[in-house]
């Protein structure tokens, strides 16, 4: 029973990474269109990188999350998706705009928990890292 608890939570902070991920991409991605300057953003693209590792693909594996699974991720669109439908919203997304922004490289190392995403960890502060 525990485990189906623990499961439901998590699932419930699968969507908010997801939700928090849109709105952060939302945000920055009119700017980037209209100038697409690399060091105005890097700090932006890293966190949603970080937040797609830990908040999403760490999530979606630890708890065996299918991607066809129904979620709620109220930015995104109201009702349920799948979650490979949010998936691409928001790490999809965020992979497009780091290769206009030519960061495929370090956004890449971060998510796949390279030695960028332990540097970046390091760096972030806390109330970052604790809330995803």
């Amino acid at each position: 029973m525990f485990n189906f608890l623990k499961k439901g939570k998590e699932f419930n902070n699968l969507g908010k990474s997801f939700n928090g991920m849109n709105v952060m991409i939302q945000d920055i991605l009119p700017q980037i269109e209209r100038n697409p300057s690399r060091e105005e953003y890097r700090e932006t693209i890293l966190v949603l990188a970080y937040i797609a590792s830990k908040g999403v693909n760490d999530r979606l594996e630890e708890n065996d999350i299918s991607m066809t699974a129904k979620i709620m991720v109220p930015t995104i669109k109201r009702g349920f998706i799948t979650v490979a439908y949010a998936y691409e919203q928001t790490v999809g997304r965020l992979m497009k705009l780091a290769n206009l922004l030519d960061m495929d490289e370090v956004v890449n190392e971060v998510i796949e928990k390279g030695q960028a995403f332990f540097e970046l960890e390091k760096n972030l502060p806390k109330e970052i890292t604790n809330n995803i």
